[in-house]
């Protein structure tokens, strides 16, 4: 199914995002690839944070039926599925999209803020539910907090997609086994 115009630039937008950062890039640099006037992209997307929210709302979106795919698998299925995605982010030389919007942050209005937090949100409930499950089942160790568990994991996480751009491509392997050693039984 082919892609509308709209969605190509949100894909777009949101690789150039990942990349190389909110403030980095311009309507030029989607409308030249995409091969469609700057006019076009202001049309869908009449001021760039008018993106940046789409972009938001996307990554809802693509998390949201994750989740659902994810429901019915065990915990620690889960948790490596997870990682992966995240390990696969880095292999696309990309980073996390809530790392991008936080190195951004005080660029960003407070409507793609709010859009924002209300991601990020999502994201450490669904971890920190899942780390829960995981110890009801005894999948994973006992941990005082697993909403401070959910936040170190996603840290990490975050942190090495940057930190591996200067570091070893290896160093994020390293992080990821990691945080499965220390919570997997």
């Amino acid at each position: 199914m082919a892609s509308s115009t709209r969605e190509k630039i949100i894909q777009l937008g949101d690789d150039l995002l990942r990349k190389q950062g909110f403030n980095a890039f311009s309507y030029a640099d989607i409308s030249k690839p995409l091969q469609i006037k700057n006019a076009a992209v202001h049309y869908h997307f009449p001021s760039k944070q008018d993106l940046a929210f789409a972009i938001a709302q996307w990554h809802k979106d693509v998390f949201d039926r994750f989740s659902r795919k994810m429901a019915t698998k065990e915990p620690k299925d889960r948790l490596k599925t997870f990682l992966n995605f995240y390990h696969s982010i880095h292999l696309s030389e990309k980073v996390d999209i809530i790392g991008a919007f936080a190195t951004d942050w005080y660029s960003l209005g407070p409507n793609v803020q709010t859009e924002v937090q209300e991601f990020t949100e999502l994201v450490i409930e669904w971890l920190t539910e899942l780390i829960q499950e995981g110890m009801d089942l005894g999948q994973f160790r006992k941990t005082q907090n697993t909403r401070t568990t959910a936040l170190k994991i996603l840290s990490s996480i975050f942190a090495s997609t940057q930190l591996v751009r200067i570091t070893s491509d290896q160093d994020f392997t390293r992080v990821k086994n990691s945080i499965l050693e220390e919570l997997l039984n």
